[in-house]
């Protein structure tokens, strides 16, 4: 059985697999190039929290670590879910980091949550890795809410719908 600490690391590791997946699909529809960097300089540091999150599952040994791994892809899928409820072919490139938005915030409020947890219960462990990951997922946020301004103002406001 996990721990609150525990829950909240798989929680984080489960979005941080999600938002690779995100980040591609955004870009899919992203005509801006500047934004399309961003959204590939988020897919790498994506990939890097996974690794961390991954290699601090495995602290907790085999079983345990088996059972962190399974909750972080339940993450995952129910993310996964939403994102196929959102991108349609009509989703357009507002509407898409849109989505991205929510995830990063998502990501933001469970970093921050498993920061003040990890500080308690293990400031060398999880709460080093918190230490690490909160300013990136801040960093995607603010991306996130910068580049909704650079996609509508690169929108013709009263152009057709998107797709």
């Amino acid at each position: 059985m996990l721990s609150v600490l525990q829950e909240k690391l798989g929680e984080a590791h489960g979005l941080a697999i999600a938002a690779t997946t995100v980040t591609v699909h955004v870009a899919e529809r992203v005509p801006d190039a500047e934004l399309r960097v961003e959204l590939e300089r988020m897919r790498r540091e994506t990939e890097e929290t996974r690794a961390r999150c991954l290699a601090a599952e495995q602290e907790y040994g085999s079983e345990l670590g088996t059972e962190l791994l399974a909750h972080a892809n339940t993450v995952k899928e129910k993310a996964a879910d939403l994102l196929a409820a959102w991108f349609t072919r009509g989703t357009g490139p507002l509407a898409a980091w849109s989505f991205l938005a929510m995830g990063e915030a998502a990501e933001v409020a469970t970093w921050a949550a498993l920061k003040e947890l990890g500080a308690r219960a293990d400031p060398e462990g999880v709460g080093a890795l918190a230490e690490w990951g909160l300013p990136i997922q801040e960093r995607h946020l603010r991306v996130a809410l910068e580049g909704a301004v650079r996609l509508a103002e690169l929108s013709d406001p009263l152009a057709a719908r998107w797709g």
